[in-house]
């Protein structure tokens, strides 16, 4: 069974149309990349380069899709957690957020993150069963070393999680390379290099160009064949057209410019096209996440990538504008997760405490959309069609007179039916009763729990040692 698909925006010959067009962006105004080393990539591949602008041939974009793989085993520290992306993986996979520099809960509200909150962040993905990627910077730790932040998340990453992991962009190779050797430390010498195991997100600079940092982290992740991640984030009249077709084409562009480099690189380098574009506040021109409209740019950008490229997707599904839990915290975020799961979107991200634009990860709110996500989940699977659920047996049975609560089909499937983790479905007075609690409280009463039974660490006391060592033998500049 592959991922279920139902949202569509374009019909397929809409898609071919927005190809043609990415086509030509591609040939004529071409993707500026600020590295002379991706140039240096590009013109060996005989990529025609005015400067910094690369214009990629229609052919040329065609073999690196071709290249791209349709799916990939994304390896765990723990081998049994280890994920298939791509056409035939039958959940939505969850990864963390990415970016907030705000942590936010009940007792204490928001505030600037610091590295305890990062840890607790990774410790509720470890122990979430519904995220199963863990990585990224969650939240920012604004008490961390500016010169070994990167080694130091690292670290606590590798201490406490064994799912598969993600990482994030450095400022250059060397500081990517020895990220790759903490990871290896634990994962065996040379384990990078056979297996997908570390995935890296790498953003666009709308318009039409990638950044040196951006050049840099393609280029290091796809010699070691780890999982190249490309978006962007136009905003529709700011960065990119004022059209939703197109910023969908734009984004295209870049997203596709991406691949082009990361397989001229490596061949058969494990992919994901992310459409993350937005159409902002045009009262200020100011970045929002709350907008239906933006949804309808990204399910373009992910029936692109389904339908005609056959690559692994991913997107920011879980978002919002408010800046508490509230009502339009509620109705934003599922409003965002609806349409973007039911759109087939392989893996997502974005959508694990977020609040307040990404500005703000809520450790309550972390708890709730863990519910939300699977609820959505449950209507994924859809009704069981199997012949056995058409037998009428038991209606006959039971006829006008019966009950079926304690019948024995009941009891063999009743515990198997979805209920929630945190939303109250007593009567009021049994609600009443035991303390009259919102969801604030049990979410909050929740996180805590978990925390206070999540390890110190994962790691063996040596090799953490080790780590520690590493990250006090390197010096940068």
């Amino acid at each position: 069974m592959s991922l279920y698909s139902n949202l569509t925006m374009v019909n397929k010959k809409d898609l071919h149309r927005i190809h043609e067009q990415t086509i030509k962006i591609l040939e004529k105004t071409g993707v500026a990349f600020y590295s002379k080393e991706a140039l240096e990539v590009f013109k060996k591949a005989g990529a025609k380069i005015d400067g910094d602008i690369v214009y990629i041939s229609g052919k040329m974009l065609e073999n690196a899709l071709w290249q791209t793989p349709k799916q990939f085993t994304w390896h765990a520290i723990n081998p049994e957690n280890s994920v298939i992306v791509g056409e035939d993986q039958e959940r939505v996979h969850v990864m963390l957020d990415h970016g907030s520099v705000n942590i936010q809960d009940m007792e204490n509200g928001r505030r600037e993150s610091r590295m305890e909150d990062l840890i607790n962040i990774y410790k509720l993905g470890q122990a979430s069963r519904i995220c199963n990627i863990i990585g990224q910077v969650p939240v920012d730790p604004s008490d961390a070393d500016s010169n070994t932040k990167h080694l130091l998340i690292t670290q606590q990453l590798l201490n406490h999680t064994d799912k598969p992991l993600m990482s994030y962009p450095v400022n250059n190779q060397k500081e990517t390379n020895d990220i790759f050797s903490m990871v290896e430390m634990i994962m065996g010498d040379e384990y990078l290099n056979n297996n997908a195991a570390v995935g890296v997100s790498v953003c666009a600079l709308s318009p039409l160009k990638f950044a040196p940092e951006s050049c840099e982290t393609i280029l290091a992740y796809a010699r070691k064949r780890q999982p190249v991640h490309i978006l962007t984030c136009a905003m529709s009249g700011v960065t990119a057209p004022v059209s939703l077709m197109g910023t969908a084409i734009m984004q295209n562009a870049e997203i596709l410019a991406g691949l082009v480099l990361t397989q001229l690189v490596s061949p058969g380098n494990p992919f994901i096209y992310c459409p993350a574009s937005a159409v902002p506040n045009m009262r200020n021109a100011g970045y929002i996440t709350g907008s239906p409209e933006s949804n309808l740019i990204n399910i373009v950008g992910l029936q692109l990538a389904r339908e005609l490229y056959g690559v692994p997707t991913r997107t920011m599904a879980g978002l919002t504008d408010a800046k508490m839990i509230d009502c339009q915290a509620g109705y934003e975020t599922m409003q965002n997760l609806f349409t973007l799961m039911l759109s087939g979107t392989h893996l997502m991200n974005e959508c694990m405490g977020t609040l307040d634009s990404i500005m703000t990860v809520s450790y309550e709110k972390f708890i709730i959309d863990e519910e939300m996500i699977s609820r959505m989940m449950r209507i994924m699977k859809g009704v069981d069609t199997a012949d056995e659920e058409f037998d009428i047996s038991i209606i006959q049975e039971i006829g006008q007179a019966g009950s079926y609560l304690m019948h024995p089909s009941t009891a063999a499937k009743c515990r198997r039916m979805w209920s929630p983790e945190v939303s109250d479905w007593n009567a009021y007075a049994a609600w009443e009763s035991s303390g009259a609690q919102d969801v604030m409280i049990r979410a909050n009463q929740r996180y805590k729990d978990v925390l206070a039974n999540s390890p110190d660490s994962l790691l063996d006391a040596k090799i953490d040692t080790a780590l520690a060592a590493f990250i006090a033998s390197k010096k940068y500049k």
